[in-house]
């Protein structure tokens, strides 16, 4: 549970990061850069979506 726990802080926090990062960017971001964001953050809130799932079913 402790480890399903420490995966969701993780993923959430990676999320709200990355998507702050890619919202914003300035203007003059490459946009090679802005999709790496948000594909992190992608990557982040799954990972946070599938620890919470883990740990509504007892992990």
């Amino acid at each position: 549970m402790k480890i399903c726990s420490i995966m969701f802080t993780i993923g959430w926090a990676a999320a709200l990061a990355f998507g702050w990062m890619a919202l914003a960017a300035p203007q003059g971001e490459p946009e090679a850069l802005l999709v790496l964001h948000m594909a992190l953050s992608a990557l982040g809130a799954g990972l946070g979506l599938f620890a919470w799932v883990r740990i509504r079913r007892g992990c």
